[in-house]
């Protein structure tokens, strides 16, 4: 396995195609590196690995120089997390190296300036729920994401303070919460952009290297609208 640099300066490769964006993004020994990012609904398969050569041409990187991969885990689309948590973890073993899950949330999240307010994170579900995660000030996770219809988003808000909210299904909670509601909507990026995965990874890999041997798990929070027919074998087993 790759040698860790603990102060962070370490070549890392993030990838995201949770949701309706498809990204990769290098961060080279302490600093931002080149990144491909694409707004898109679908066509995820056929863009991500082409933006992942086209980072690692551009820095000149083999996979050999890397330290480690990192990669979006959810919640978002089902077809797309697939794909992310696929690529990542393939390549994360013909390299022999560490696998860092990053969550959709928290990647918007960090991609902020939420003024000094927390920040709620709401992505659309494509269904008539959302998912939602409150974020402090210092953007530490305050419980855990969640899958809620957009008026029911007032139960995860702090009583009596006003927040910052973020994500591509903001506009749902403010229609649903009304004119009364304590929020302020943010104008930064409301989709993952794998170049704040990677910034998020670094200090995460530095820290405990040990602790992404194994690769981290798809972040579902509701069953799948369609599922293979592997899996309604499975269901049907007595």
């Amino acid at each position: 396995m790759a040698r860790m640099h603990r102060d962070g300066k370490m070549n890392l490769l993030a990838i995201d195609s949770a949701t309706n964006a498809c990204s990769a993004a290098l961060w080279l020994r302490g600093e931002p590196g080149p990144r491909r990012y694409a707004a898109m609904r679908r066509g995820h398969a056929e863009a991500l690995l082409p933006m992942v050569e086209a980072v690692m041409s551009e820095a000149g990187l083999s996979f050999a120089g890397l330290d480690g991969i990192a990669v979006t885990v959810g919640p978002g689309a089902f077809t797309g997390l697939r794909i992310g948590l696929s690529a990542a973890r393939g390549l994360a073993l013909a390299a022999d190296l560490p696998l860092v899950g990053v969550t959709t949330l928290e990647a918007i999240a960090a991609a902020q300036e939420a003024q000094g307010l927390p920040i709620l994170v709401v992505l659309d579900s494509k269904r008539s729920d959302v998912y939602a995660q409150l974020f402090t000030v210092a953007g530490d996770p305050v419980g855990a994401p969640a899958a809620v219809m957009p008026r029911d988003v007032a139960g995860l808000l702090p009583h009596g303070r006003k927040v910052a909210v973020a994500g591509d299904g903001a506009e749902a909670v403010l229609d649903a919460l009304g004119a009364g509601a304590a929020m302020q909507r943010l104008a930064g990026p409301d989709l993952p952009d794998a170049a704040v995965v990677a910034a998020i990874a670094v200090p995460r890999l530095a820290k405990a290297p040990e602790a992404y041997c194994d690769p981290p798990n798809a972040l579902y929070l509701r069953p799948p609208d369609a599922v293979t027919a592997a899996e309604r074998r499975r269901g049907a087993a007595p």
